[in-house]
């Protein structure tokens, strides 16, 4: 059984904030800021005491007094805004959380963690702390780990009309509290078993999403692009130790080890390329490949190419380069002749969403400044590209995933490969343009997406046989849906 908060919604945040009072004695809002384990103590109750008020200035007044200024600094003139937008918009999604638990304090260690349960999402989250290495020990990061459920609940064995049953009434609850606004589907290797959409695709003028709905993939796109260089490889158009720069010129790019780049390290992340600090530039002049160029030279590398994992979204656009070069067509005609026909996915693809496509939800998040929901368009690129941000539907999603495991758009040796791990490219859980996970029951591979306003993800349980698709047009909300269904299908 799916647990349940409603019992717990009369309690009062005052009760949380007495247990880790108790826990923490000597804890005060004023912090000893000479002291790293007193600090510890402050901020955490700080953190917690922000994320139960029901004070609309607790956010502020948490950024302004705990956030060390450096990480508000690193976000330029923006940071403070920044960091109340995302407080903000953790408090609305979850509405409450219960404390459960501390970590045992290590002084000698820059984060601290707590253990909270989700009103909202009847889940159980990690809440971590990072503080600064020295006097002041102020916050540096503040985040939720992944949610989780207790063992107990993953302990439960299932019919598979059961998980249906209890995966439909958890999508409805977190729908009610309006904790997701999208559309899942699940489906075994006969059929759909589950399908429903939920929320609104356009706020302003009170449009539902539908199954149909196009959403926002973000970094799903990834897999589109890695099945397209494969293709290319399976048709010795290319090679997997081919270096980048045979295809992309290498006056585009800065000073360091770029001629050493392989078309396999892009593809596993394991380029040793960073995150770029690009100059300010309208998102209406990036709306092809090719207008990205004059900012490579941006691009810095964190490593030694093939050495470590670090994700990179330009690892993938690069690619999207290389398939325009090697196949002489725009990565867009690309995948949708070689992708989007062949697995009949007739509601896909990289959007203008300045431009009029039907049934395409928007994303939302909530505005500080605004004091309302606010619209994604105007902070996303104007088009997705081969990292990411293009749009596609839950039902043209396991259409990919269909002929993908049924070999339609790649041999079984090249698919095998794209959803293999590949440790010994220093990439253990991330295959080709996947990520690849194991347990008890078999290997799960595919691949999430996140940005402002968007959460996907694409499951496909091989060994069982199943496929998850969660779309939504709003932070987090895939999240807590692929945790319950995952436990129920391992349940089975």
């Amino acid at each position: 059984m799916i647990p349940s908060l409603v019992k717990l919604k009369h309690i009062s945040a005052a009760l949380s904030i007495c247990i880790a009072l108790l826990l923490f004695p000597c804890a005060v809002v004023q912090a000893n800021d000479d002291n790293k384990e007193a600090s510890y103590k402050a901020r955490m109750n700080a953190a917690i005491s922000m994320l139960q008020s029901d004070q609309t200035q607790s956010v502020s007044d948490f950024v302004d007094s705990q956030l060390h200024q450096d990480t508000l600094a690193g976000f330029g003139g923006d940071g403070r805004k920044r960091y109340i937008g995302y407080l903000t918009d953790i408090k609305l999604f979850h509405r409450s959380f219960i404390l459960q638990s501390f970590e045992p304090i290590a002084p000698e260690r820059n984060e601290f963690r707590a253990k909270l349960r989700s009103f909202n999402t009847e889940l159980d989250y990690g809440l971590t702390l990072e503080l600064s290495e020295h006097a002041p020990y102020k916050v540096v990061d503040l985040y939720l780990s992944s949610p989780r459920l207790s063992p107990q609940e993953n302990s439960l064995k299932l019919t598979k009309q059961e998980l249906v049953s209890q995966l439909s009434t958890y999508v409805d609850r977190l729908a009610e509290r309006g904790a997701f606004s999208g559309a899942v589907l699940l489906a075994d290797k006969n059929d759909v078993l589950y399908q429903s959409a939920k929320g609104m695709a356009d706020l302003r003028y009170q449009v539902k999403n539908n199954l149909d709905t196009k959403f926002n993939l973000a970094s799903m796109n990834k897999m589109f692009t890695a099945v397209s260089v494969l293709q290319l490889v399976a048709g010795k158009k290319l090679a997997l130790d081919d270096k980048l720069v045979k295809y992309v010129d290498r006056s585009l790019f800065a000073e360091g080890d770029f001629d050493n780049i392989t078309i396999a390290q892009l593809l596993t992340h394991t380029s040793g390329l960073g995150w770029p600090n690009y100059p300010d530039t309208h998102q209406n002049k990036l709306r092809n490949l090719n207008d990205h160029r004059p900012f490579l030279k941006h691009l810095p590398l964190n490593s030694k190419p093939g050495t470590q994992f670090g994700y990179s979204n330009e690892g993938m656009l690069l690619l999207g380069m290389v398939i325009e070069a090697v196949s002489g067509m725009s990565y867009d005609d690309y995948v949708q002749k070689n992708i989007y026909q062949k697995a009949g996915m007739m509601n896909s693809g990289n959007f203008d969403i300045d431009g009029v496509t039907p049934n395409m939800a928007m994303g939302y998040f909530y505005s500080q400044e605004l004091q309302s929901m606010q619209s994604n368009w105007f902070i996303h690129a104007i088009k997705g590209n081969a990292a990411g941000g293009g749009y596609s539907t839950v039902s043209d999603l396991y259409k990919f995933s269909t002929a993908l495991t049924s070999y339609k758009l790649l041999d079984e040796a090249f698919t095998k490969a794209a959803y293999s791990a590949k440790p010994e490219l220093n990439s253990p859980y991330y295959g080709y343009g996947f990520s690849v996970r194991s347990g008890q029951k078999g290997s799960v591979v595919g691949h999430s997406g996140a940005f402002i306003g968007v959460s996907s993800e694409m499951r496909i349980y091989l060994d069982q046989r199943y496929t998850l698709i969660v779309l939504a047009n709003q932070g987090f909300a895939s999240e807590p849906v692929i945790t319950v269904a995952d436990s129920l299908i391992k349940a089975l």
